[in-house]
């Protein structure tokens, strides 16, 4: 009568818990009809926490403090790595609070769970293809990569758009093109268009000629500019005009050939 109390009080701790599952979590069969447990997710990253906690349900009489363990493996890892594998049974409900899967399943290849009750006699309850542990994880597919990158383009290409559109508006518009096209005014003097080195305050206007031959320089050279009697000398300088004349006249008699007509008899 005593186990009877205890097993019915063990009952409605368990429908409780399964009632508080079930509404968050699935729950699904195992290869022992008194044992079920909540799914786990289809793939996970390896040595990652899950999402909520892995949890085994038992329908027969199982007393308080039985070792509950759980292993994995498939054909190509037959043991693999779990870490936090090993709680105690508390009113028929063995809760694995950091449940980790270390070991990798392969590519393409799912873990098998097997779950092992420590009473006597032992139950052993098998779940097939129960998870897949990757080095990453869960990845997107390249479907949904490409629809996400032309998504992209696509708002990218129409945004473009958008603002060419209002670039040639604006580029058109009456309003931003002026009706009287106005001379800024300058705020710099006018300049004379000849420098100052070219007004020689020593040289009168009179004294220069009228016509001066090319190979005639105005300007004086550097070395009588530079003597003092020339600088100092309040009195202005005057060139000879005539004998600038005579020597342009000889300079050009001397250049120029005349050529001599000579006569030479018609021969027939």
């Amino acid at each position: 009568m005593r186990m009877d109390s205890k097993y019915e009080k063990a009952l409605l701790v368990l429908e409780e818990a399964l009632t508080a599952t079930v509404s968050t979590t699935e729950l699904l069969p195992t290869g022992c009809p008194n044992l079920v447990c909540t799914a786990l997710p289809s793939h996970w990253r390896s040595n990652k926490s899950l999402p909520s906690p892995f949890t085994v349900f038992s329908f027969g009489p199982v007393p308080d403090g039985t070792f509950v363990t759980v292993a994995a493996g498939n054909e190509e890892n037959a043991c693999a790595d779990l870490r936090n594998n090993r709680t105690q049974m508390n009113c028929q409900v063995a809760r694995f609070s950091d449940l980790r899967f270390v070991g990798k399943s392969g590519r393409g290849k799912n873990f098998h769970l097997t779950i092992t009750i420590e009473t006597d006699p032992i139950q052993i309850a098998i779940v097939g293809k129960a998870i897949k542990v990757t080095v990453d994880g869960p990845r997107d597919s390249r479907n949904n990569k490409r629809s996400i990158l032309e998504r992209r383009r696509s708002s990218s290409h129409s945004h473009e758009s958008q603002i060419s559109n209002k670039l040639r508006r604006s580029n058109f518009s009456p309003d931003l093109v002026p009706s009287v096209i106005r001379p800024v005014p300058s705020m710099m003097p006018s300049l004379s268009v000849l420098p100052s080195m070219f007004n020689i305050p020593f040289i009168s206007a009179a004294a220069l000629p009228s016509h001066i031959p090319l190979h005639y320089s105005i300007i004086p050279p550097l070395q009588q500019l530079l003597q003092p009697s020339t600088l100092v000398s309040p009195s202005p300088t005057v060139l000879p005009t005539a004998a600038v004349y005579q020597k342009a006249n000889e300079s050009v008699r001397t250049h120029t050939r005349h050529k001599d007509t000579i006569w030479k008899p018609y021969v027939h």
